[in-house]
């Protein structure tokens, strides 16, 4: 769990320190971020078993769309109420704020946040030009 909440702070971090106005706008924008990177990553899970293992698809673009609607809505609540409504940001931030000033690879981590964050949009499609759906 440790790599999975230091990944969130650094988004957090990032949007906290960018943000000229409230806390509550950088909680948002780093929970609705990391919701769609987690969406992605199943999305590319999903994709992935069904072109790999299963040598099937979805039978209609709208089914695919509406599935992938559901999953980014319900991640998007489940991960709203893990970190906003539990308020677990904030206790993820109090644990890794006083290690950070002595960090001296924060940009580092802060870039392998964000690649963590693409590799599955970066993945999906690397599995439709290599894995191509056969009509």
């Amino acid at each position: 769990m440790k790599p999975i909440e230091y990944l969130y702070f650094n988004i957090y971090n990032h949007f906290y320190q960018r943000s000229y106005s409230r806390e509550f706008y950088a909680r948002i924008q780093a929970m609705y971020l990391f919701s769609f990177s987690l969406g992605g990553w199943v999305l590319f899970l999903e994709a992935a078993y069904l072109r790999v293992v299963r040598h099937s698809w979805f039978a209609t673009k709208p089914g695919a769309t509406v599935f992938a609607a559901t999953v980014y809505l319900l991640t998007a609540l489940v991960l709203n109420h893990i970190f906003i409504v539990n308020e677990r940001d904030r206790r993820i931030f109090g644990k890794y704020e006083g290690k950070w000033d002595s960090n001296p690879n924060k940009k580092r981590d802060l870039m392998i946040s964000v690649f963590v964050m693409v590799v599955p949009y970066v993945f999906l499609v690397s599995l439709a030009k290599f894995f191509p759906r056969h009509l």
